[in-house]
């Protein structure tokens, strides 16, 4: 025994002194210990790590997009699929609201059970959407003491110590944007943090988000994560679910230290791929190349079936019928509620023919302008042949079957016409038409957002249908064969088909660069008060919340849920709109597709239903200079307006341009009346309806607008200088421009 603790003192010796020679080494590892105390992992639930990302506790998909929810899978472009979870998904509570007042336009809607939504269509996916807005939740930040750039401003994005940033995962190339908190919902629970692309994302190329120093209101540092603080500091975890993360996340880290940024200051990271070409644009160009091998050199097969003399003034004639269109919709004549038919449930199917055989019997209408033929009762009265060109209306709107054609017979139409002899037709945007929201299906969509291909399979149809009737316009069996758009002793056709171009407005300008982008028939057109991003115009659409947002958010109602289901939509809806097929009008042309494609965008400042910022996005993205001045002097609220977008030097200008339209400031012209317009929030709401007036047609309704229009709209067209050296002024509302 005594011999024995002889042994331990001396041992316990020893220890001691190979203590103080090691002292400062030991009092490092104490500090640090203490600097790094082992996560505290207890709330963390261990089930769900397997497709839950918890390095954001608030919500399973947070933060989003996120290369967390893919999956390897060397059979797409970017070695990646999507993999989400049912289980992840947001899920959507039962509902019983009745039918909506007559402007809301819509049935009553009634859910019984709770539904997740179902990832099947967004599995197919090999990344996320190019312009996707990145969603985080970070509880008590504040982006004033943060630093982080505002829409305002945002140049302030690429400064070095930017605490909000996002670059190219291969080139460490930082990438332009902003940062805001959702003003929808302002219960720090429920409140995502939202950064936004001011330009959108390559297609196939991965992303790294980073925020750091992310501060409070009082300036004090927020703590990180602890899961998060784990993967950073290099801190084990003792988790197999967490600790399967791990090379991933030091990889990570080591591209952010490549990118010249301290691991140490940073609050939350993640990183994302873009959806490549192949998996944003394949099925609609797919219906694209079979739908046209199937005509065989030929016309589509057309049935006209009413011709109205002298509709409406500006207005000879109008011609309306329908056209075949296969249908590559599951259901026959691809109605209401129908989705792409596909022969197998494999991701990488694509759409067919349903049965083989089965057409879409699509309806048309062409307007005759006055001015190509003054009198069709009149066999003699002489022919100036119309320039060809396609229509395309708004939100839910219709072209071809109400008696006088909806929006398309509408003055500012009309006008274009007559002043500039332009032979319009049109059909519907089927999927976001007048029928689909009448039915009842969008708002039942909205309820339980599983069923959103009901809406944009169709309206990849739709984008088919208008390339099936331009082609129509352009070949000689086709609307040239037929003696109703032929007159005069000559028998002379009274369009020109050499060429046709496309004009269109509010969602004509969001769905219409999409077919500028993939038509084979349609090199250039005008995108009227147009966007890109449904995910980010939604919200800053004014009556969105009236007619829409009622319920969509009954359905899903917390606000983390809200935010991420926009963001989820995007991916599916970068199909059939503007934000998937942009960098095909940048110069990335598509296979089989014609490269010479062109689009002049007509803006209209403050507008309280397409957003100017959707636009400027826009701008950057395809390359589009803007005409200076621009903004009311003085005025605007952003600090460095239009940075990142080029000025045209001199006209006529040969490429994409971006005008914008200035109503003028708000003036109250009798009590309660106004004219003119504020500037549009800085935030993610739409302006104030009550205050001043709404100047989303006024570009349209403009004379030097409609000018520039129809000077773009040439097979030698250019954008010319229809403003001077002041900004585009409107003259909606002198009324000068109108026609009855």
């Amino acid at each position: 025994m005594h011999y024995q603790r002889s042994f331990l003192a001396l041992a316990c010796s020893v220890f001691i002194l190979q203590g103080c020679l090691n002292s400062d080494s030991d009092s490092d590892s104490s500090n640090q210990s203490q600097q790094d105390p082992a996560p505290d992992l207890s709330s963390f639930d261990l089930v769900t790590a397997s497709y839950c990302d918890h390095t954001v506790q608030g919500h399973c998909m947070y933060p989003f997009p996120n290369n967390f929810f893919t999956e390897n899978d060397n059979l797409t472009p970017t070695g990646l699929r999507v993999n989400f979870m049912e289980a992840g998904m947001p899920v959507a509570a039962p509902i019983d609201l009745p039918a909506a007042p007559a402007d809301n336009r819509y049935v009553p809607v009634k859910t019984t059970e709770s539904a997740p939504i179902n990832p099947e269509q967004w599995n197919r996916n090999d990344g996320f959407s190019p312009g996707s807005m990145l969603l985080a939740h970070l509880p008590g930040i504040d982006l004033t003491t943060t630093g982080a750039a505002p829409l305002t401003d945002i140049e302030q994005s690429l400064e070095a110590d930017a605490p909000i940033l996002v670059f190219n995962a291969q080139t460490l190339e930082r990438h332009l944007l902003w940062a805001e908190l959702d003003a929808n919902n302002t219960d720090p629970a429920q409140q995502a943090l939202i950064i936004r692309p001011a330009k959108n994302f390559i297609e196939g190329e991965r992303y790294i988000a980073v925020i750091r120093n992310a501060r409070n209101a009082d300036g004090e540092l927020l703590k990180p994560n602890e899961l998060f603080r784990a993967y950073r500091d290099g801190i084990a975890t003792g988790e197999e679910a967490f600790e399967a993360r791990r090379d991933a996340m030091d990889d990570l880290f080591e591209t952010i230290e490549d990118a010249g940024i301290s691991r140490e200051e940073v609050t939350l990271a993640w990183d994302f791929t873009i959806a490549s070409q192949r998996s944003l644009t394949e099925r609609l160009l797919s219906i694209r190349d079979d739908a046209f091998s199937r005509l065989g050199g030929q016309a589509p097969v057309f049935t006209v079936t009413e011709v109205l003399e002298d509709p409406a003034n500006g207005l000879s004639r109008n011609i309306v019928g329908t056209f075949e269109v296969p249908n590559y919709l599951n259901q026959p004549d691809g109605g209401v509620g129908a989705t792409f038919n596909y022969s197998n449930d494999g991701p990488d199917a694509l759409p067919e023919v349903l049965n083989g055989n089965d057409v879409m019997q699509a309806r048309f209408r062409c307007q005759i302008p006055s001015m190509a033929v003054a009198d069709f009762s009149d066999p003699n009265s002489a022919v100036e042949p119309a320039r060809a060109a396609l229509y395309g209306h708004g939100l839910f709107g219709q072209s071809a079957y109400e008696p006088k054609g909806g929006e398309f017979g509408s003055g500012h139409v009309r006008a274009l016409q007559s002043e500039h002899n332009i032979a319009f037709c049109a059909t519907d945007w089927i999927g976001m038409a007048q029928e689909d929201i009448v039915a009842g299906n969008i708002h039942r969509i909205l309820a339980d957002l599983s069923d959103l291909p009901k809406q944009l399979d169709r309206s990849q149809q739709g984008l088919l249908n208008f390339m099936y009737l331009a082609e129509l316009m352009r070949h000689p069996d086709g609307f040239a064969s037929n003696p109703n758009f032929r007159h005069g002793p000559g028998d002379t056709l009274v369009y020109d088909p050499t060429e046709v171009f496309y004009d269109g407005n509010s969602q004509g300008g969001i769905l219409g660069g999409a077919l500028i982008a993939t038509a084979p028939n349609i090199h250039r057109g005008v995108l009227g008060v147009p966007g890109s991003n449904y995910s980010l115009l939604l919200r800053r659409y004014g009556p969105f919340n009236q007619r829409f947002g009622s319920v969509l958010y009954e359905a899903y109602q917390d606000g983390l849920d809200q935010s991420l289901n926009f963001a989820l939509m995007q991916m599916l809806w970068d199909r059939a709109e503007n934000n998937g097929y942009l960098s095909h009008l940048a110069g990335n042309h598509l296979p089989n597709t014609p490269t010479d494609k062109q689009v002049l965008l007509h803006v209209a400042l403050g507008d309280y239903q397409v957003t100017q910022w959707s636009a400027e996005i826009m701008a950057r993205t395809i390359g589009a200079a803007v005409h200076e001045p621009t903004a009311r002097l003085g005025e605007s609220p952003d600090s460095n307006p239009l940075f990142g977008i080029q000025r045209i030097e001199q006209y006529p200008h040969e490429d994409h341009a971006l005008m914008i339209w200035d109503s003028g400031d708000v003036v109250e012209t009798s009590p309660g009346t106004f004219k003119g317009n504020p500037l549009p929030p800085t935030n993610n709401t739409g302006p104030d309806g009550d205050y001043g007036n709404d100047p989303h047609e006024s570009p349209r309704n403009t004379l030097a607008a409609r000018e520039q229009k129809s000077d773009f709209m040439r097979s030698d067209g250019a954008v010319t200088d229809v403003c001077g050296l002041a900004p585009c002024y409107s003259d909606d509302y002198t009324n000068l421009s109108r026609l009855p």
